[in-house]
C-alpha cells in the first residue's frame, strides 16, 4: 500500500513539475543518514543497518539510475544496500554544501542532473546539505516544512531545470519490530 502511494507521488509529482512535450524531469530522492550508534557517529547502529535494507526494499520497485552519497561511513553505508540491490556502486561526492561552498555545490549537482537526465537519483546526506541541495534545485526553504532529520522522511525533488523544481516530502513510515 505504502509503495503504492509512493508511486502515485513521484508520478503526480512529475506531472506537476510542467514538462514541456518530449522532456522528463530527473527526480532526486533525498535520503538522511539512518542510525548511528551511540558515541560513533560514523557507524550505523543495528537500527541503522535494519533501516538500510529497509531503504533498499521501500525502493525495490523503483529505477533508480544513480546513488550518491559524500565520502562518510554513515552515508555510504545507508544507501550500499540500495545500491546493490540495482547493480549501482555508490558515487562519492564532494558535500560541498556543508562547507558553505555553494559554487563548488551546484556544479555537482548539474553534473549529476546531466548525467541523470529524466531519470531517478538516490542522494543520501545530512538533512542540511539536503535543505541546501534543494534550495540550489529551486525549492525554497520556506516551501518544505521543517525537518526532523529522521531517516524515516524523504524529500522527492522533481527537477526540469536547474532552478525549476517540485518538492515532497514523504515519511516512509517503517514499522518497528514488536
Amino acid at each position: 500500500m505504502l509503495r503504492s502511494i509512493f508511486f502515485m507521488l513521484l508520478l503526480a509529482s512529475s506531472v506537476f513539475a510542467k514538462d514541456p512535450p518530449g522532456r522528463a524531469a530527473t527526480t532526486v530522492i533525498f535520503v538522511n543518514c539512518a542510525e548511528t550508534r551511540p558515541g560513533d557517529d560514523d557507524a550505523l547502529s543495528i537500527a541503522g543497518q535494519e533501516q538500510a535494507g529497509q531503504l533498499a526494499s521501500f525502493l525495490k520497485d523503483t529505477e533508480i539510475s544513480a546513488v550518491y552519497a559524500p565520502f562518510k561511513q554513515c552515508l555510504i553505508k545507508t544507501v550500499e544496500p540500495l545500491a546493490t540491490s540495482k547493480q549501482h556502486r555508490v558515487q562519492y561526492f564532494r558535500d560541498a554544501s556543508s562547507e558553505n561552498l555553494p559554487e563548488i555545490m551546484e556544479h555537482i549537482l548539474k553534473t549529476m542532473m546531466e548525467q541523470n537526465a529524466g531519470k531517478t537519483i538516490v542522494v543520501c546526506a545530512p538533512s542540511k546539505s539536503i535543505l541546501k541541495m534543494a534550495n540550489m534545485l529551486g525549492i525554497r526553504e520556506k516551501d518544505l516544512k521543517s525537518s526532523r532529520g529522521a531517516f524515516e522522511e524523504v524529500l522527492i525533488v522533481n527537477v526540469l531545470d536547474f532552478g525549476e523544481a517540485v518538492a515532497q516530502k514523504l515519511n516512509m513510515n517503517f514499522q518497528k519490530k514488536v
